[in-house]
């Protein structure tokens, strides 16, 4: 499935990701693992640009997730795609995220077996989980 899942983007777009570059690039997307945020990326700022990255296989550490639909950047993003039904946890898979600007407030929802956290205040930057479907349809948040 995750090969499948690759192809499907690889062969639609060209693309993938290395380190921290745009999706238009045409290398593997970079690991990362479960408790990285947008924010340990330095990607605040980059509003508009999308990014791909592999999660593996894993677990959301409690409170890692913060919002629902749009995420606050200091959020994981494996968890965040996996709350999103974007991955599935067991498995992990290539996830694409997408940066926004900051939003007033977050709400918070269970979903895919993760409750991820109300933040009831301004946050600086966020991101949003776009699915391999929402991808290849060229579909924005």
């Amino acid at each position: 499935m995750r090969a499948a899942l690759r192809l499907i983007i690889i062969a639609a777009f060209g693309i993938a990701s290395a380190s921290c570059r745009h999706a238009h690039t045409a290398s593997p997307p970079p690991a990362i693992d479960w408790h990285t945020s947008a924010l340990d990326l330095n990607l605040r700022g980059m509003d508009g640009k999308s990014y791909l990255f592999r999660c593996p296989a894993g677990k959301p550490a409690p409170e890692s997730v913060t919002g629902s639909g749009v995420y606050t950047d200091a959020s994981s993003i494996c968890a965040a795609a996996a709350h999103a039904g974007a991955i599935d946890a067991q498995r992990g898979g290539v996830v694409m995220i997408q940066i926004l600007p900051g939003r007033d407030g977050y709400a918070g929802s269970m979903q895919n077996f993760i409750r991820s956290a109300d933040y009831a205040h301004a946050w600086g930057g966020s991101f949003a989980v776009l699915s391999a479907d929402d991808f290849a349809s060229g579909r924005k948040p």
